[in-house]
């Protein structure tokens, strides 16, 4: 339909200005929700400089000689903008829009959650859980095969001081002499100590092997990754794959990205000013060091630490070659945002590996929790965390999932629990809710179908514009990566909606159902493409629609 529009204004315009070379898709064509017009454009500024002519002068052009079927009025408004008014037609077309669907069958790999394995899920991993899977949602509504994945690291210093803090607890619970340090606090670590003791207590002395220090590590790991995906089902989050750090490392794709960025002449052997490698190792060996500042990066990365090992830089660079072997497309990973400045380097060295590689990452802001008005202060190390599984509890899923996307996922976020509470107007996701619960009440009271004259108030052509507008939504959404486009969406729409309702309670003739409880055609078809695009905006969120409220 716009694009009929968009030919139109250039056949208008090439009338008077028949040397212009246009591109139909070049035209921009934004609808209106005010007394102003349907739809606007600014191609009079736009052109206005290669027309050597003023917007007014063009505008005028454009008025003159346009015509469309679908359009009943035009204005000139502001220093060039053209307003365009939808006759009755055009509303319906607006209405009866279908977007074709996407015929691609590409595959994406979402990496979403991936925390370190040394406790529970709490507040800060739910942002990154929820934009991951609505994320997931929106690809396969759009008809690509999405892989779920969810990559445990578990190799690095925080195994061991995770290790170090449990069998700290158990030296404290049963009065040992063991020689470890508590690094990780809270109940939850006291839980896997007394199931770790159960399992291993014939071999917990002051003389643990390193095997059984593995073992010890490997079943603690194993018992909170369980549970983080357990916390996850609950919420209606599931994952294709589990995939762990030490399973990777088997497979080599390190050493095969360390020739090939050798042969590019991007790292070399040497010593960095500050080694990023564990307090322990030696110091004097020289380490692989990848070129990263030739990128961009303020310094350049170590690939391998003082005793040979790779990095995590460097198992993060053969983790993602690892997806690309497995036949994925595109790569997404939704990371912290705290790993803003890591991307850089990765990055490039992907780049530099394979580079065709087709690799993003959507950034999460941290995520404060506020009660009575008041930021609550939370620790994972203290053990002063909010617990995942307890969030959801407390608020709900279908709340949890709403406001974890409700906000740019880049942008920090307050999630007030006081305001989730509320069942009214306050609570985006009740209103929305609530209008749903409207059309399913009306479409299940409703007769007969008659034909009668529809009067176009402002209020329903507000709403078939909305309506309209979802394809436009779903696209931008996918395009920048932003779930929380959706939420405000929905949440505009069923405002929109109940403004028409109210409306109608002023003015008993745009009711939907009559005093014999019959609906028109046109309302009937209009509550019925509403219903569908609530359901498909609420299940792309992970949130099934209420038929009651």
């Amino acid at each position: 339909m716009f694009e009929s529009i968009k030919k139109n204004i250039k056949q208008a315009l090439l009338i008077d200005y028949v040397d212009l070379e246009i591109d139909v898709k070049s035209i921009q064509l934004e609808l209106l929700f005010d007394e102003k017009g349907d739809l606007t454009t600014n191609i009079c500024m736009q052109y206005a400089k290669l027309l050597s002519s003023s917007p007014k002068k063009i505008a005028e052009s454009i008025l003159q000689n346009f015509k469309h079927p679908l359009i009943k009025e035009i204005q000139l408004a502001g220093p060039g903008f053209i307003n365009f008014f939808f006759n009755d037609d055009g509303f319906e077309s607006l209405l009866k829009f279908q977007k074709e669907p996407n015929s691609q069958a590409k595959s994406i790999n979402i990496e979403f959650v991936s925390a370190n394995p040394t406790g529970p899920l709490h507040l800060a991993h739910g942002r990154g859980a929820v934009v991951g899977d609505v994320l997931s949602n929106l690809y396969e509504f759009n008809g690509y095969k999405v892989d779920r994945e969810y990559y445990v690291n578990n190799t690095g210093n925080q195994i061991n001081e995770f290790l170090s803090s449990i069998l700290f607890s158990i030296s404290e619970t049963h009065s040992l002499s063991l020689p470890y340090q508590q690094y990780y606090k809270g109940d939850y670590i006291k839980e896997i100590a007394n199931s770790c003791y159960e399992k291993f207590k014939e071999s917990i002395n002051d003389n643990i092997s390193t095997d059984q220090k593995n073992e010890i590590a490997n079943f603690a790991i194993d018992n909170l990754v369980n549970k983080s995906l357990e916390v996850l089902k609950s919420s209606n989050i599931n994952f294709n794959s589990v995939i762990y750090e030490t399973d990777i490392m088997k497979k080599n794709h390190f050493s095969k990205a360390l020739s090939v960025l050798k042969d590019k002449k991007l790292v070399y052997d040497g010593k960095l000013k500050q080694p990023k490698d564990y307090k322990k190792t030696k110091k004097e060996n020289n380490i692989s060091i990848f070129k990263s500042s030739n990128f961009g990066d303020d310094e350049d990365r170590a690939l391998t630490k003082n005793d040979g090992t790779p990095t995590y830089f460097a198992n993060d660079i053969a983790y993602h070659l690892d997806k690309v072997d497995r036949g994925f497309d595109k790569l997404i990973n939704i990371w912290g945002a705290d790993h803003l400045g890591y991307l850089t380097r990765l990055k490039s060295a992907l780049k530099s590996v394979k580079d065709d590689i087709d690799f993003e990452v959507v950034f999460c802001q941290i995520v404060n929790l506020k009660r009575n008005n008041v930021i609550q202060k939370l620790s994972k190390r203290e053990g002063t965390i909010l617990e995942l599984d307890s969030l959801i509890n407390e608020i709900g899923t279908d709340n949890f999932r709403y406001f974890m996307c409700y906000r740019k996922n880049d942008t920090h976020m307050d999630l007030d629990i006081d305001l989730i509470k509320k069942e009214n107007k306050e609570n985006p996701i009740y209103y929305i809710q609530y209008a749903s619960a409207r059309t399913f009440s009306v479409l299940k009271k409703k007769n007969d179908i008659v034909d009668k004259s529809l009067i176009w108030s402002s209020e329903l052509k507000i709403l078939y514009k909305k309506l309209f507008q979802w394809h436009d939504v779903i696209t931008q959404a996918s395009n920048r990566n932003e779930v929380h486009l959706i939420a405000h969406y929905l949440e505009n729409l069923a405002s929109c909606f109940h403004s028409y309702w109210s409306a109608s309670k002023a003015r008993p003739e745009l009711r939907f159902l009559d005093d014999n409880q019959n609906i028109s055609s046109h309302h009937e078809y209009l509550l019925t493409r509403f219903q569908s695009t609530l359901n498909d905006g609420l299940s792309i969120l992970g949130i099934k629609s209420k038929t009651e409220m």
